[in-house]
């Protein structure tokens, strides 16, 4: 297993939720996102492995994270990670009620909690959880442990590794007038200089060589909107070997999107389970095109076998056909879609509710 971090040479605007709004934006990049990017790069590369690269692509990715200096950030899992706060200790009812203000202040600054560093997230996977005076919680919904924040001079500082904004746009005609609605918003990702994005990667035998081939020319290329203006550039700053997470246990813990398999037992699956839901959809590569949106387990979700997922067609053959005859699209692939799992082992999480049958 390969861990590859991304540093980013311009801002990054990703929404792969075709939410065509282009004022929102997602802070990380989605493995279907990611596995298709690749999948477009390794083909213009290696034109013999198309299309066969777009249906069974030879490598797994799980989405792309952020990190901070050193710091790896992983999503916080779907179910209930803190462990209770003792109670607040209340004397007279003035403090009475500023216990209970404090206790609920709490309580929501915890739900804001979207990240979680490595040793953080290895010890919710052995089955523990963690207590509200264990961790340091910083801008942008991260958690981390005291002594990480005492290593890592970027999230020591207090600023956030990264913000969102927004530039105010123009839109215009062919000869430069603007239109009725032609001013918006549109929204940017920057990244602090020592911070960007991590994805892991899983490669088939004998492709590690023209994976990293794939992910060099898509840095050159961009990922994301307004490629052609400069942003999503990126440049790979690691690669290195991952030791996988030191956690024994029946469950799996997704890393990646995940739309299961009909072949897959949904039952056994789900026999003890919290996750996520998201609605996935957006634009298909070189057209006019939207993809159907597609409904997928998020990361951090919890299954109690081990999850497979599948690679969905967003087009069958008779529909590019009539495409290409049409409206003359260069659409030489049925535009699949990477739902496959990149999961770790976890152990059961405690006071998990069992699935209703």
């Amino acid at each position: 297993m390969k861990l590859f971090r991304l540093k980013f040479r311009s801002a990054l605007h990703v929404d792969s939720r075709g939410s065509g709004e282009p004022e929102s934006a997602e802070e990380f990049v989605r493995s279907d996102t990611l596995s298709a990017a690749l999948a477009l790069s390794w083909a213009v590369l290696f034109p013999e492995d198309a299309p066969g690269v777009f249906s069974d692509p030879p490598f797994k990715v799980s989405s792309a994270f952020p990190y901070a200096g050193s710091t790896l950030l992983f999503p916080a899992p779907a179910w209930n990670i803190w462990r209770q706060t003792a109670k607040l200790q209340p004397h007279g009812p003035k403090n009475a009620h500023e216990a209970d203000v404090r206790s609920l202040q709490i309580r929501k600054d915890l739900k804001k909690v979207r990240w979680l560093s490595c040793p953080l997230f290895e010890q919710v996977l052995q089955g523990g959880r963690i207590g509200r005076d264990e961790v340091e919680l910083l801008p942008g919904g991260i958690a981390v442990s005291s002594t990480e924040l005492r290593g890592t001079e970027l999230l020591g500082s207090g600023a956030a590794p990264w913000v969102l904004s927004e530039r105010q746009r123009v839109s215009v005609d062919r000869l430069g007038v603007p239109g009725g609605e032609g001013l918006f918003f549109f929204a940017l990702q920057f990244f602090a200089p020592d911070a960007g994005l991590f994805f892991l990667a899983d490669a088939a035998k004998g492709q590690d060589g023209r994976l990293r081939a794939a992910l060099d020319f898509l840095g050159d290329q961009g990922l994301g909107a307004d490629r052609s203006s400069g942003l999503g550039s990126f440049e790979v700053c690691s690669e290195e070997e991952f030791e996988s997470f030191a956690a024994a246990g029946k469950g799996w813990v997704t890393l990646s999107l995940y739309n299961p398999d009909p072949k897959e037992d949904l039952q056994g699956l789900t026999a003890k389970t919290a996750y996520g839901l998201t609605t996935r959809s957006g634009w298909i590569h070189q057209s006019t095109l939207g993809r159907p949106p597609i409904r997928a387990f998020t990361e951090g979700s919890y299954f109690s076998l081990r999850p497979e997922g599948r690679i969905v067609p967003m087009l069958d053959q008779t529909l590019i056909t009539e495409l290409r005859q049409t409206l003359n699209l260069r659409i030489g692939h049925s535009a699949p879609r990477d739902f496959r799992a990149f999961a770790v082992p976890c152990a059961e999480p405690p006071e998990l509710m069992e699935a209703a049958s």
